[in-house]
């Protein structure tokens, strides 16, 4: 007989990764500042504190990941992937975010968005692609 043909419906994929519905709220970070004034904006020091989302244990645990781990935040108006840290208090379902050019491509924040473990790469400033509604 003929090979069997497997169909890739990406379902592998969609269990390997849920998505989880979070608030993305930025604010001003006085280091990331600090970073960007002292190593420029395009310096590894200045993305280490940019590229990240601080969430609640609860979150993460229902993510799947950890401190140190990488997530996609997708929203209507585009993704971006980021490092994640554990937050101190407790805050399920709300994200924080520095400002600057990551959370700059979910759009103005507070912004609704769906985040899940990724495989994928921080992409450095140059790389991102931001677009604004408006």
């Amino acid at each position: 007989m003929g090979k069997s043909m497997k169909m890739d419906l990406g379902f592998d994929e969609f269990l390997a990764a849920p998505e989880y519905a979070i608030i993305v709220v930025t604010y001003p970070d006085i280091f990331q500042t600090e970073a960007k004034l002292l190593h420029g904006k395009f310096s590894e020091e200045y993305q280490d504190l940019s590229a990240v989302i601080v969430l609640d244990s609860e979150d993460l645990e229902k993510i799947g990941v950890k401190y140190g781990d990488l997530v996609k935040i997708s929203s209507e108006h585009g993704s971006v992937v980021a490092t994640v840290k554990e937050s101190e208090k407790e805050h399920p379902g709300i994200g924080y975010m520095p400002e600057g050019a990551w959370s700059n491509v979910l759009g103005l924040g507070p912004v609704s968005a769906k985040v899940s473990k990724s495989g994928q790469s921080v992409p450095a400033i140059d790389e991102l692609r931001m677009s604004y509604s408006n």
